[in-house]
Parts: structure tokens; sequence; C-alpha cells
């Protein structure tokens, strides 16, 4: 399945997407990284056969205007607003890996009414997301390497208690040999690609079936619960790469 490139004029960026597909929308959005652009989806465009892939080059990347500083999640978050808007698309589902994944998440905060559900890889969260999250009530799919050294574990457990409704999946290691880059761990949708393709099929043909409210937490999470500066539930570092 090949995906076909477009450029169009949004607000006072050009921004460049590529699309796949026919049926419900899935807005597929990439990580931080410099070299980073829509392209990291490629192992993934065989979801063409049921969904509309949409992926945008993020604003500084690929295709796209690159402003003098780069917006952050929240300025991205408008841009996707306004770019589905232009292209007429209503409810959407979000894919997003690393950085990505914080775009889709301050994007489902902003505009709950036009988010079906979520897939969340190897994301990162701002702190300020963490509290209003428990209130988002959308069916997410949480998936990390257990190795991932860029954005942690911990922040899957993290995002799993504050969403609620969600499932975090753990694939095994990913950079087993120190020699080889630990950012691979990082990068599911290239070197775990099979099982992500596989997690995100099953998950978005029903996402409520998949996901649960969190157990209790078990004695080895307890110090993984969420807490703000004076000890009370709710917030958590920043976990940005």
């Amino acid at each position: 399945m090949e995906a076909a490139e477009q450029e169009l004029a949004v607000g006072e960026f050009t921004v460049n997407f590529a699309s796949a597909g026919n049926g419900p929308a899935l807005l597929m959005l990439h990580g931080s990284e410099p070299q980073e652009t829509w392209h990291v989806w490629d192992p993934l465009l065989p979801m063409a056969d049921t969904y509309r892939l949409i992926a945008p080059d993020l604003l500084g990347h690929g295709k796209s205007s690159k402003p003098v500083e780069r917006p952050d999640h929240k300025g991205q978050a408008r841009m996707l607003r306004d770019l589905i808007d232009k292209i007429g698309v209503g409810d959407v589902r979000l894919l997003g890996g690393g950085w990505g994944g914080q775009v889709a998440l301050e994007f489902a905060l902003e505009w709950p009414e036009s988010v079906v559900s979520m897939v969340l890889v190897a994301t990162s969260y701002d702190k300020d997301q963490l509290r209003p999250l428990r209130k988002l009530e959308k069916p997410t799919l949480i998936v990390f390497a257990e190795d991932d050294m860029v954005t942690q574990l911990k922040a899957g457990y993290l995002l799993r208690d504050a969403i609620g409704v969600s499932r975090l999946e753990v694939l095994d290691a990913v950079s087993k040999d120190p020699r080889y880059d630990f950012r691979m761990s990082h990068r599911l949708q290239k070197f775990r690609a099979p099982q992500v393709l596989q997690l995100a099929r099953l998950f978005l043909s029903n996402p409520r079936a998949m996901v649960t409210a969190p157990p209790a937490l078990e004695k080895e999470l307890r110090g993984m619960e969420l807490r703000d500066e004076d000890g009370e539930p709710g917030s958590a570092p920043s976990v940005t790469p």
C-alpha cells in the first residue's frame, strides 16, 4: 500500500501530509527527533485496508513549514485541529509515537468530542496533562518496550493509571545487546512493527473490549502512584524526551 502526499496551507503554515485508504480516520503522529517524518509509519501502512490514514509531517519536520521556533505539543495540536477541519474529517482515532503521543494527548484533551480512541507507542507526556486525563474517558492502548531508555516504562504505568480506561502492553526487550543503539527500543513502529500493527488492529476494531480501569495499585507499584509536591495524587514529573 502506497500513500499519496499533498501540501495544504493551514493558517500561517504549509503542512505536508500523506494519506491512504478509506474508512474511519486514523491520524498518525511521529516523534520529535529532527529526522522524523510521516515515513516512520511506513510499516503500518497496511492498516489502509481498514482506515483512512492521515500522517502529517509535524511543524518543523519533513516538508512541512519549519518555523524558527518549532511549536510545542500545544501548538502542534492546534495545527492538527485546523488540518483535519480543512480536509473535512470529523471523528478521528489517534496514533502517536514518542512525542507524537504527547501531541495526541493534547489534541484529545482540547477536542475530546472529536476523538474516538488512542494508541500511544512509547509516548512521552507533559506533567500538566496527567490530572485532566482522568476525566478524558477515551479508550487508549499504550505500548512500551520493557527496555525503553528514552521514555522509560514507568511512563507507561503512569499514563495507564491517569487515563483509566486504558490497556498497557509491554513488549520484550528490543535492544538486548548494549552495542546497539539504545534508541531502538523507543522506535517500536520500526523495530517491533508486526507486534505494533497487530495490537493496533485488534484494539481499534473494538477499543472498549480491551480496556479496563486500572487495578488497585499492587505492592510493587505503589511507589509509582501519581503525587504532587504536597503528597496528593494527581501529578508527576514531565517525561518529554
